[in-house]
């Protein structure tokens, strides 16, 4: 709604119908998400990397390229 705004203020350009927004998707939901992240999910980076059990995979390419190189991890 910020950088793709609607042709009509609060009208779905596809379908017509109102434009809302989830409560999941609100900045205040985001930012709480990046706190867990952080207290809970980064942490586990250091953790696996220390014990040479993680395997990054780059998430850019086709997806064939991508499962490729998923594939080529777990072999």
């Amino acid at each position: 709604m910020l950088f793709n705004k609607p042709k009509v203020d609060g009208i779905c350009d596809y379908c017509g119908g109102k434009l809302y927004q989830r409560d999941d998707d609100k900045e205040e939901a985001i930012k709480e998400r990046l706190v867990n992240y952080h207290k809970q999910t980064a942490p586990l980076i250091d953790f696996y990397t220390k014990k040479g059990k993680l395997r990054p995979i780059p998430g850019t390419g086709s997806v064939d390229d991508i499962f490729a190189a998923i594939m080529k991890v777990i072999k």
